[in-house]
């Protein structure tokens, strides 16, 4: 983590600023050739001089978990930003200043967030972005209110507000859960899904959120809603003791219908009941949001479809998003911050790469950052109370890798094309985009 944040916060990256302002240093290996992107340093003016005689740095701060619970959640995010990050500054940084990343580990403890939050704000940085968490990230946006700093959180639900009128300068990059909700219920329909038995994880209140939505769209469009259960994560640890035989008459009227809409979040226990419903022999098709998304997982799952996954991007080189693809590439060959173990040429490298990273959630860590820039880049401001006034007022913005929409009632993306990846025969692949509709 120490080199990939050094490689971030560097305003001479190793490697040559490439031709084009935007596209990732990757590009040159991997033969993908990314949409032309915004120059960050475009139509504004530079900021004072810095120590080394060059232009004073734009702080940025970023709070999330590099151990703890939130590590594997918080890792790939850290890791899509950071990418984002060197992008911006081998492109001539912003305003004419390099970002300088400032990294504080909340080691998963809410004190350490609170205070990690407190030393950032006292150094000066115009944004934070913090752990997609609501609780974890709450000590954060409350620190960030008695100042009237900017919060921007990559992922997870929209804040809600910390205190009244708390949630003025706090902003999500994540699609909210009933965005989710009503894009599965779309889907479903189309698909020619009549009905749908749902599976709940009930101790997770954007799971909760995203089924209500789902329940309300699906009712809309026609479709009938069957059997519910809802699951947390003492059912789960129960099912062992229970047995199997226990487990299959509590999932067996799963099977009186054509697919099941398993509503989770992303760090819960969907892939654990999407295993319990296929070790009792059910073999419903599966509709699901982007707690089920990843690669690590996948490779225990084929041979457990059919599983179509809703998510915010896809990990397969099949994105229409060559900034997506270029940035999962860079995983896998190891261009951004990992080193082959062996020069021997016979090894794949996609061996290398440290797979669970691969998820295509994590990429609204890039997005979280283009909203910061295309704000300041709008504004020609640093002011926080500007930035947020403005990103407000975002209407299909173009960001990093699709474009955003806000509202002084939304603080959530909106208008986003969510990707509907197919597992099936154990391939893995994109076959839609799909933006939400209603309400």
């Amino acid at each position: 983590m120490a080199a990939l944040l050094a490689a971030a916060c560097s305003s001479a990256p190793s490697e040559p600023a490439p031709a084009d302002g935007g596209t990732p240093p990757v590009v040159v290996t991997t033969g993908v050739t990314p949409a032309a992107a915004t120059d960050p340093a475009a139509d504004v003016d530079a900021g004072g001089d810095g120590a080394g005689g060059g232009p004073e740095p734009v702080r940025i701060g970023v709070i999330m978990a590099a151990g703890g619970r939130l590590a594997p959640h918080d890792g790939p995010v850290l890791d899509a930003l950071v990418y984002a990050v060197r992008q911006a500054n081998s492109s001539g940084g912003l305003r004419g200043r390099p970002l300088e990343l400032l990294f504080e580990d909340s080691d998963s403890e809410l004190n350490s967030a609170y205070a990690a939050a407190r030393r950032l704000i006292d150094r000066g940085v115009t944004v934070i972005f913090t752990s997609c968490d609501p609780y974890f990230n709450r000590p954060v946006r409350e620190a960030a209110h008695g100042t009237g700093a900017l919060v921007i959180v990559p992922c997870g639900p929209e804040p809600l507000p910390t205190f009244a009128a708390g949630r003025d300068r706090v902003f999500s990059a994540g699609t909210s859960a009933q965005a989710y909700g009503r894009a599965l219920a779309e889907y479903a329909v189309d698909a020619g899904i009549s009905s749908a038995a749902t599976l709940v994880e009930a101790d997770r209140a954007e799971a909760v959120q995203m089924c209500d939505s789902f329940d309300r769209r699906f009712a809309e469009l026609g479709g009938s809603r069957g059997f519910t259960l809802r699951f947390d994560r003492f059912w789960i640890a129960a099912q062992p003791v229970v047995g199997a035989q226990a487990t299959a008459r509590a999932l067996e009227r799963v099977a009186d219908h054509p697919a099941v809409v398993l509503c989770a979040a992303v760090g819960g226990r969907g892939i654990q009941m999407f295993e319990l419903l296929r070790s009792v022999g059910i073999g419903t098709e599966v509709l699901a949001p982007a707690a089920l998304d990843g690669v690590a997982w996948q490779r225990g799952v084929f041979g457990l479809e059919p599983l179509t996954v809703i998510t915010e991007a896809s990990t397969f080189g099949d994105d229409p998003s060559a900034q997506v693809n270029a940035y999962f590439a860079s995983i896998i060959t190891g261009d951004l911050r990992r080193q082959p173990e062996t020069a021997d040429q016979d090894v794949d490298p996609r061996g290398l790469a440290e797979v669970e990273d691969r998820v295509g959630w994590a990429v609204t860590g890039a997005e979280a950052l283009w909203i910061f820039i295309r704000a300041v880049q709008r504004t020609a401001s640093l002011d926080p109370a500007v930035l947020a006034a403005d990103i407000e007022q975002f209407e299909d913005v173009e960001l990093w890798m699709d474009a955003a929409t806000f509202s002084p009632s939304r603080h959530a993306v909106g208008g986003r094309a969510l990707r509907v990846i197919r597992h099936d025969g154990g391939a893995s692949r994109l076959i839609e985009l799909r933006i939400p509709t209603g309400s």
